[in-house]
């Protein structure tokens, strides 16, 4: 079973509300398995899970049916659909576009806050995997850490884009495809991390050196290799089942 972040409503990224933090914690627990397809999710049972009233759990189901990701139901709630490996590949073939974009841009207005901020990101990561032992324990910390730390990362840049239109498009393509859902690929294999954090290393060092064709170029092949992973991961999950 693939390890992810634990869910954690009380605090989230500036602008995610509470719908956005269930929206992202449904889709991964389908593509991990946790919840198969075909399987049924209800307003009362979700909100007492999360220790949250049924409005946004409603809000979040609403989203997920506009997705395509489940289907709802007045009487007896949503049935689930999932998303499948093409589905994962032409969202993540938009977004990766759309954030080499933000990259090129970044490389001439990312301020010196930003600058700091984007190279926290991935020096953090990089502690985390040197000092990773392989337990249980440690893979959910690994887990929650490379959330946050990929979050950062791709988020800084969006932002030192300073393209507003921009930042909503691709906020709204993070909604139906969290960029995060990528870790279900990664987990437990040191390799695949450390390139994961080599190419974000390659995009910081482009962005600094204010080569703008380099980090578009870097951004867009890193989120289509991301992406082509995730894709395979749910393949490949899908005919064990």
């Amino acid at each position: 079973m693939a390890t992810f972040p634990s869910a954690d409503f009380s605090q989230g990224p500036p602008g995610e509300s509470i719908s956005d933090r269930i929206v992202a914690v449904l889709q991964r627990r389908i593509l991990a398995g946790e919840i198969p397809i075909g399987a049924w999710l209800r307003h009362g049972a979700l909100a007492e899970e999360f220790g949250i009233s049924r409005t946004p759990v409603r809000e979040a189901l609403r989203i997920l049916n506009a997705q395509g990701i489940v289907t709802i139901d007045l009487h007896r709630g949503a049935r689930v659909n999932g998303h499948s490996g093409k589905d994962i590949r032409e969202i993540g073939a938009v977004r990766a576009e759309l954030e080499g974009y933000a990259a090129e841009l970044a490389t001439e207005r990312i301020n010196d806050a930003q600058l700091k901020r984007m190279q926290e990101a991935w020096q953090g990561f990089g502690e985390l995997i040197q000092q990773f032992d392989g337990t249980e324990e440690d893979q959910q910390r690994q887990a929650q850490q490379w959330a946050e730390s990929n979050h950062a990362f791709h988020s800084v840049i969006v932002e030192a884009s300073g393209n507003h239109q921009l930042e909503l498009t691709i906020a709204e393509l993070r909604r139906r495809l969290p960029h995060n859902l990528s870790y279900a690929a990664y987990a437990g294999n040191a390799r695949l991390l450390r390139r994961n954090l080599e190419q974000h290393e390659g995009i910081a060092a482009a962005i600094i050196g204010h080569n703008a064709r380099l980090a578009r170029k870097l951004m867009t092949a890193h989120l289509r290799a991301s992406n082509e992973a995730t894709a395979r991961w749910v393949e490949n999950r899908g005919s064990r089942v």
